[in-house]
């Protein structure tokens, strides 16, 4: 058995799953765009809460990132 075949073998999802991962990608996305959102808080954050944030909201989109580059991978199987 190759190695390709393999590693295919292991990122076969049902369609379901595939949606939900995706909504997942989505929700993320979200998340991190209110997360880094100046508009959320009333007064403004200070430098250091909006720093805080952007490094927050910097986690969520890199997990959304991975998510992406895994469903990719899965589509192109």
């Amino acid at each position: 058995m190759s190695r390709k075949s393999s590693a295919s073998s292991a990122f076969r999802l049902s369609v379901d799953a595939y949606e939900a991962l995706h909504a997942l990608h989505d929700e993320m996305l979200r998340v991190a765009d209110t997360i880094d959102s100046a508009a959320s808080l009333p007064l403004g954050p200070s430098k250091a809460e909006q720093a805080r944030r952007r490094a927050l909201a910097s986690v969520f989109r890199i997990w959304a990132s991975q998510v992406r580059i895994g469903l990719d991978n899965v589509r192109s199987d």
